[in-house]
């Protein structure tokens, strides 16, 4: 699965169907999907994303401190108020950033297709 001991075509496979989990309106850092995935490459999550050629829900994975992903800030706001994302106001950057303690997704049951529980069954 997802970790460190897996391919990267696993991994971003692991990854995409990670993001595609993320319902509306809720976000996951970089970071957060890779640990979900027993991994510590959060640039690499980047990387699978931008690979992906926006056919996943990329605007649903922050950097840290609820800012949008670097370059993407007018599409992903876009797709934050299409969703009903809670955002806040910020002085610097973009104007904005996802106010993350509201939007964070805590998956309450991970259902047993998604790739953090076969993870789990696997250890």
């Amino acid at each position: 699965m997802g970790t460190t001991g897996s391919s990267p075509h696993e991994f971003a496979l692991d990854v995409l169907d990670l993001v595609d989990s993320i319902p509306p309106g809720q976000v996951l850092t970089y970071g957060e999907v890779a640990s979900m995935l027993g991994s510590r490459a959060s640039r690499r999550v980047g990387a699978v994303l931008r690979e992906s050629g926006g056919e996943h829900p990329w605007w649903r994975v922050l950097r840290s401190g609820g800012h949008p992903p670097t370059g993407h800030e007018a599409s992903a706001r876009e797709h934050y108020l299409a969703e009903a994302t809670p955002l806040v106001r910020t002085s610097t950057g973009c104007g904005y950033r996802v106010d993350y303690a509201v939007a964070r997704w805590i998956p309450s049951e991970p259902s047993t297709n998604s790739p953090v529980s076969q993870q789990k069954e696997q250890q």
